[in-house]
């Protein structure tokens, strides 16, 4: 049955960051978050792991309500990558890719062979065997980042939702982390990703939900809302498709000032 959320309403002090938002996210496929900056996207993630609290509507997950779920449940079953997530210790690899068992046993439980066996699955899914015994503080940004994945990917969740996972990585290491959000997918996983970069997003989505001002402006097949109309109506920019490429269009030039006599 997979993800759904149904008329979610959110208030973060006085402001409405969502209104009315119903959307459904299935497995085995990449879903985008859009948007442009204030739309929600982040509030809508944070939202469906129930870290916030919403005034009407609900989330669920396989029909079960995720509020109603207890906190070790839920963390098994859905797997976050906040963002700008950070490493608060100077720990080796390793140690903190196994944190993301603790949801699988007790909280002074020795390691079992299942969690090493996980621990070394997701270490060998985001390639990071090559420094686990590197301290934290030795790793550039795009190591950090791909630690930061293997610890979700060690709790074994059915459900990966990430918020703005590109941010700060350079090209290359942008790339690499699509196709593991790719590779989760084709293993039947669901992703839920938010994105700025609308390219990317055409290349890494199945699916995506376009957020304009705390709202659903658009949802369905990545083909079909990101064309340059619904665009221009989230943006306000006009864009240009070529093939797998978002190019936003600079705006006209204004006419020339008429010459004072």
């Amino acid at each position: 049955m997979g993800l759904t959320v149904t008329d979610l309403r959110v208030r973060l002090g006085q402001r409405t960051v969502l209104d009315g938002v119903t959307a459904a996210f299935a497995p085995g496929r990449v879903t985008a978050l859009l948007g442009p900056n204030g739309a929600g996207k982040s509030s809508l993630l944070r939202a469906m792991l129930a870290l916030i609290t919403a005034e009407t509507g609900h989330v669920t997950l396989d029909g079960a309500d995720v509020s109603a779920l207890g906190p070790r449940e839920r963390a098994r079953r859905l797997g976050y990558l906040p963002q700008a997530a950070e490493l608060a210790w100077n720990i080796p690899v390793r140690a903190v890719v196994e944190l993301g068992r603790l949801s699988h046993r007790g909280r002074f439980a020795a390691p079992n062979a299942a969690d090493k066996e996980a621990v070394a699955r997701a270490m060998t899914l985001t390639d990071t065997h090559a420094f686990a015994d590197r301290l934290t503080a030795e790793l550039s940004g795009g190591e950090r980042a791909r630690v930061m994945l293997a610890r979700v990917l060690a709790g074994e969740p059915d459900w990966l939702l990430a918020d703005e996972p590109l941010a700060s990585l350079d090209p290359a290491h942008q790339l690499d982390m699509l196709a593991r959000l790719r590779g989760l997918a084709r293993v039947g996983g669901g992703v839920v990703v938010v994105l700025h970069d609308l390219t990317q997003a055409l290349r890494v989505a199945d699916d995506a939900v376009l957020l304009k001002d705390g709202r659903v402006l658009a949802e369905g097949n990545a083909d079909d809302v990101l064309t340059p109309e619904v665009l221009l109506r989230a943006y306000g920019v006009a864009f240009r498709r070529h093939g797998p490429t978002l190019m936003p269009m600079p705006p006209a030039p204004a006419p020339p000032t008429p010459a004072r006599r």
